[in-house]
């Protein structure tokens, strides 16, 4: 068998370099390949022939790159699903060779052996997806799988894998956005290496023999079911609680290791009681007479009111810079500023200050000029709650802390805050090209300058991985609950920031509660629908989802987009793929709603797609797949066999 496979390469070398004058570089590892497969499905690869080319559009689930220089188009993905294909995980060794694959599915065959002696490392500047589930491989997680730092989904289900999920996996794989390794046999306990993973949207792990407590982050993002099936996992969204052992981790030391610790140092818990105990009693007594000094010291010329006065007011007063902020910024510096009122809500006074500057206004030819100089940010000032409790500001004081917490290109960041007993001032990044709402329907008419589709597409995903990151951040507890177009603001790079994010919980604290993030996602589909349709939800007071299916429904889509996108030509299905997500998202059952990881990832597909649709060439078996998600398993098997027959 080891002379077998260089032999047949050898021949076919040859019979290329006679029958064809440009031989496909791809034919010999593909046909190398075959020739290690069995099982009564390998009659599905008869298309593969000496005599064709992969990138002819005849080879079975062959997909192929259009170069973008003068050469031979080179195979980019293989989907061979559900076809009764088997032989030894060696036969992958053979498709390692194909430079440029990005896309491999074996799913629902029968190969067998050990996948950890496999060697994926010549695929790795290229592989994106691999989906290996329901096959009989054995052994132990593929190291070499580590190294496929592009990979963005793995799917090892249902096989019989052992040994442990590597610790390291959440480093070394930081761009997964799927991680399916459910019905195997792993062990140990879950990497905490996992919670890195910041793209992560799918995560599957049940029907294994792991142990130990699931990673806080983890149980945040994901529900039960992607970790049933492991009766020694504990922990939340698990019911079985978790003793102090598991909870302290993996644990050098075992229990009777602890027992006789305990007893050798139980001698030395008892002295240094003893000696805290009268530190603590020596203590007292100094603080005791200090007290009486001090009381006797100033009871002739201090009144006591304004003493106790004096001090809960400072006591109620800080002021906190976070990341970013500049060092010299006090509530002075801030009060001194030139500031210009922008608006008022419900939430908040807004206004636009220039700190660390002047502000002049002076008399030229021209009329009155205003000029403004230092640095520019923006100012949200809330009035202390009627009836709020000294707990309400120490909770809301909390929530402020970790709003200043978070950072990301898509949101507006928190650089400072200043907190006294009457209001609450805080301090934004100020973003000076308005929002997506102005870009949408400001000055529409015959001098207005279209908004374009590619433009439009990266603001939608912008805002996407913006509001998923403020999800995830808050650990599902914190929504936006007023998300409109008009909180979605563009900055000088022209990137789009989600902005004031729970903002309303500053003012009335919600219950955290899931359903009101399901709430945002409505919101955030009808923000969609106002990319595509270029209408308002204003206008009219109209239902925009409902009256989007309505129109859809009696197939007139085409009148939903905004006559600006139809001018264009060639994005009509990115806009239909767009279309649907929205509609997904302001679906009337909250429970049908996707996370916003999950919408985020989509809108990413329909990108990375409408990118490259000039680029690639699809066979027959794969149009109508996207590359970026997961393939396409009936459609494929089907579509192809009626091209290899036709």
């Amino acid at each position: 068998m080891a002379l077998r496979v260089p032999l047949i390469m050898l021949a076919l070398l040859a019979a290329a370099c006679v029958s064809s004058p440009v031989p496909s570089p791809d034919a010999v590892p593909l046909l190398a390949f075959k020739s290690a497969c069995a099982g009564h499905g390998i009659a599905a690869l008869d298309s593969w022939t000496e005599s064709s080319d992969p990138c002819s559009g005849e080879w079975r689930g062959v997909t192929c790159q259009r170069p973008s220089s003068p050469g031979h188009p080179r195979v980019r993905g293989i989907v061979l699903e559900g076809l009764g294909l088997g032989g030894n995980a060696g036969a992958l060794a053979a498709l390692a060779d194909l430079p440029a694959l990005s896309f491999l599915s074996l799913k629902n065959n029968t190969f067998t052996g050990s996948l950890h002696d496999v060697d994926f490392s010549p695929v790795a500047p290229h592989l994106k997806l691999l989906y290996l589930s329901g096959n009989a491989f054995s052994g132990r997680f593929p190291q070499s799988i580590l190294r496929l730092r592009h990979l963005r989904r793995l799917d090892l289900a249902g096989n019989r894998l052992t040994g442990t999920i590597p610790p390291e996996i959440g480093h070394r794989l930081r761009a997964l956005v799927t991680l399916r390794l459910a019905r195997n046999s792993f062990v140990g306990p879950l990497p905490t290496s996992l919670e890195a993973m910041t793209m992560l949207a799918e995560l599957n792990v049940s029907g294994n023999h792991l142990s130990g407590q699931i990673p806080k982050r983890l149980t945040a993002a994901f529900p039960a079911s992607s970790f049933t099936g492991n009766p020694e996992l504990c922990g939340a969204p698990m019911r079985r609680r978790c003793s102090r052992q598991q909870q302290r981790g993996d644990g050098e030391t075992t229990r009777g290791q602890m027992g006789r610790r305990s007893s050798r140092y139980r001698w030395m818990v008892v002295v240094i009681m003893a000696a805290v105990g009268a530190a603590v009693a020596t203590l007292i007594a100094t603080a005791l007479c200090a007290v009486l000094w001090w009381k006797k010291k100033r009871k002739p010329t201090t009144p006591r009111a304004n003493s106790r006065a004096s001090s809960t007011s400072a006591s109620r007063e800080e002021t906190v810079r976070f990341d970013g902020c500049c060092e010299e910024f006090d509530v002075r510096a801030l009060m001194m500023g030139a500031a210009e009122m922008l608006g008022k809500g419900a939430a908040a006074t807004t206004y636009r200050v220039f700190m660390g500057g002047q502000h002049d206004v002076s008399d030229d030819h021209a009329g009155v000029v205003e000029k403004a100089e230092g640095e520019a940010v923006v100012v949200k000032r809330l009035r202390r709650r009627e009836g709020a409790t000294r707990e309400d500001e120490r909770r809301r004081r909390e929530l402020v802390r970790e709003m200043g917490s978070w950072r990301h290109a898509n949101i507006v960041n928190l650089r400072a805050f200043y907190a006294s007993a009457e209001e609450l001032l805080l301090v934004f990044d100020y973003i000076p090209h308005g929002s997506l709402h102005d870009l949408l329907h400001e000055n529409r008419g015959p001098a207005r300058i279209p908004l374009d589709w590619q433009t439009r597409l990266k603001l939608a995903q912008d805002a996407a991985q913006g509001l998923a990151y403020l999800h995830g951040a808050s650990g599902s507890r914190l929504s936006h609950r007023h998300l409109t177009s008009s909180n979605i603001l563009i900055d000088a790079g022209g990137n789009a920031r989600v902005a004031d994010f729970a903002m309303l919980q500053l003012l009335v604290p919600a219950p955290p509660e899931k359903a009101l993030q399901k709430q945002d996602v409505r919101d955030f589909g009808v923000i969609l629908l106002e990319i595509l349709t270029g209408r308002s939800p204003e206008d009219g007071k109209v239902d925009m989802p409902r009256w989007v299916r309505t129109v859809v429904r009696e197939e007139w889509t085409s009148e939903v987009f905004d006559m600006e996108l139809l001018r264009g030509r060639g994005a009509e299905d990115e806009m239909v793929a767009l279309l649907q997500v929205a509609l997904l998202c302001a679906a009337d059952d909250p429970k049908e709603r996707p996370r916003m990881a999950v919408v985020s990832k989509m809108i990413e597909d329909i990108r990375n797609r409408g990118s490259k649709r000039n680029k690639y060439s699809a066979s027959p078996s794969q149009a109508g797949c996207s590359y970026e998600s997961s393939p396409c398993v009936s459609e494929d098997t089907t579509k192809s066999t009626t091209a290899s027959s036709s």
